[in-house]
């Protein structure tokens, strides 16, 4: 995804040179569609990879503002890119920010993973796949 990331901790505020994907369910081993912010060392916000914390997702204009309910920190995810678009202005979701080796993950609850997967197929012809058994 085209997109700025801006991090602020403790009252400061920087934009982060990550790369954003929205990883569909089925495709790169995804088991649920959700949004990946890849920078090595940014899992340490959430403990370290593994580990998690539940956040507020609001919608912003042209993104979505990630706030944990604990913690000393937030994200924002702006562009314009249609896949940001998960959340109209305003409109709000708890979703799960995951650590991985590298990063973050961003998880959806399913009515707006769906809507994520129903934005990235419409504009850029990805489409989820069926899990495996």
């Amino acid at each position: 995804m085209r997109c700025r990331v801006l991090l602020w901790r403790a009252g400061a505020a920087q934009i982060l040179d990550a790369d954003v994907y929205a990883h569909v369910k089925g495709w790169s081993r995804a088991r649920v569609t959700h949004i990946d912010i890849e920078l090595e060392g940014l899992e340490g916000l959430v403990g370290g990879a593994g580990r998690g914390v539940f956040a507020r997702a609001t919608g912003v204009a042209g993104g979505v503002r990630i706030e944990p309910f604990r913690g000393d920190w937030g994200m924002e995810l702006r562009g314009e890119d249609p896949a940001l678009r998960v959340l109209e202005p305003g409109e709000s979701c708890v979703v799960y920010v995951g650590g991985k080796a590298g990063g973050l993950f961003i998880g959806f609850s399913r009515p707006y993973h769906r809507v994520l997967e129903e934005l990235v197929a419409r504009h850029y012809g990805i489409a989820p796949r069926r899990g495996r058994r």
